[in-house]
């Protein structure tokens, strides 16, 4: 199985990269799990000009990335999944690629195009939390299916 976690955010020392990596090597026995940090000049400038411009610059990103797999685009509006209904994913897919948006969301084009919309909570959160909370959540999914006991 293969899971890519693809996310639009500047690189950061505060961005939980620790924990993400304790979750990414504690699902290796499971998953090949990547994590993969997009930020350019051009995504910078068209989010410093406006929120279409950086939109566009976030399709042009992430379109070719879900041509593999089965798309789940991570959002506000998307379905809530306790974590069983989350594990399920991984049982009917063999490779997953998650999309976090940018500092505005995703496009609703490049929404109609995923597989899945997904809502990690009602509440609002920051990239970087979203991101620990999704890894957090993939090991948890994994174990569940493996019958693991980290998720009592």
């Amino acid at each position: 199985m293969n899971i890519n976690v693809f996310s639009i955010q500047k690189s950061s020392v505060d961005s939980f990269e620790n924990e993400i990596k304790s979750y990414t090597k504690m699902s290796l026995k499971f998953a090949n799990i990547t994590d993969n940090t997009i930020f350019n000049d051009k995504i910078a400038k068209a989010q410093s000009a406006s929120k279409d411009e950086a939109l566009r610059a976030y399709d042009e990103i992430y379109e070719p990335k879900m041509k593999n797999g089965y798309n789940i685009v991570l959002d506000e509006c998307g379905k809530a999944l306790d974590s069983k209904e989350f594990a399920e994913l991984f049982r009917k897919n063999a490779n997953i690629n998650f999309f976090i948006g940018g500092a505005y969301g995703l496009s609703e084009n490049f929404k109609k195009k995923a597989d899945k919309l997904v809502s990690l909570s009602a509440l609002t959160m920051a990239h970087k939390i979203a991101k620990l909370v999704l890894f957090e959540q993939i090991f948890r999914g994994l174990c569940i299916n493996a019958g693991h006991p980290y998720h009592k």
